[in-house]
């Protein structure tokens, strides 16, 4: 009587050692089809990043074509500023030459020899040309501000109808961000909800390789080997990762391997198959 009851026991301690460790790897393969699937959110959060990023091409277009007018428009200001600096000097000139031809044309009706006369005429000749030359470049640079101003107002008018152009370009870029923000939003909701349901020493280890793996923390099993670093698994470990029994990480890049097929069929928020 006393050894049934105690093989009673032994069976009983079987049993029950049998079920915690069922327990223990359907937690596994539960925390493991979590993890699968967080890494899925993460990567799509990724992308939605860089595309908030990286502009289309139309609008990098806009972007630029709106920069390289600016330029221009600051080169033809620059333009006309240097010429109005340029002209006042040329004017000041221009009235210190007038007033030198006004001072020798005077003298001139007061020479009294030959000598004289000759010296005057001479520094009239050279003050005329001199004022010639002033006058002329006087004229160059007013001609060539007027031109600059009309290319300025010509510019500066035409913006308000190329914006108008670009502007539905524009508006639905802006519309695209701020889906994508959204996106990003539900996506981390998401993903937040599905890290609560992971043993907080995997998800610590999961967040850990997903911030020093540049965004990647999980690993699949593809032909023996991790498809990300393709270092090939010995064969033991290949069995330890197909049972799902613990977490395994590549022994290369160290991220947390699965194989897929096991994993296929798992209720990610009851852990039923």
């Amino acid at each position: 009587m006393a050894r049934r009851k105690g093989s009673t026991a032994a069976v009983s301690n079987w049993f029950f050692r049998t079920l915690q460790q069922g327990v223990a790897v359907n937690n596994v393969r539960q925390d493991l089809a979590i993890l699968v699937r967080l890494q899925e959110l993460y990567d799509r959060i990724a992308v939605a990043i860089r595309e908030r990023q990286s502009p289309p091409i139309e609008v990098q277009a806009l972007q630029q074509a709106n920069l390289d007018r600016q330029v221009e428009l600051e080169k033809i200001e620059e333009q006309v500023q240097e010429h109005e600096t340029e002209l006042r000097e040329v004017r000041k000139k221009e009235e210190e030459w007038k007033l030198e031809l006004e001072h020798f044309q005077r003298q001139k009706g007061m020479v009294t020899n030959e000598r004289e006369f000759t010296a005057v005429i001479s520094e009239i000749d050279y003050a005329a040309k001199a004022l010639e030359e002033a006058s002329k470049r006087r004229r160059e640079l007013e001609d060539a501000n007027r031109d600059l101003a009309a290319e300025l107002e010509e510019r500066r008018s035409a913006r308000p109808e190329e914006e108008a152009a670009h502007k539905q370009v524009v508006q639905a870029w802006e519309k695209r961000k701020k889906e994508i923000m959204a996106q990003v939003h539900t996506l981390v909701t998401e993903a937040k909800a599905l890290e609560a349901d992971v043993a907080p020493k995997n998800r610590a280890r999961f967040l850990r390789l997903l911030a020093s793996k540049k965004g990647t923390a999980m690993a699949a099993v593809m032909d023996g080997s991790c498809s990300l670093c393709h270092f090939a698994l010995r064969p033991h470990l290949q069995q330890r990762v197909r049972r799902c029994e613990e977490i395994i990480a590549c022994e290369t890049c160290h991220r947390i391997l699965f194989m897929q097929e096991t994993l296929d069929g798992v209720n990610e928020t009851t852990g039923s198959v």
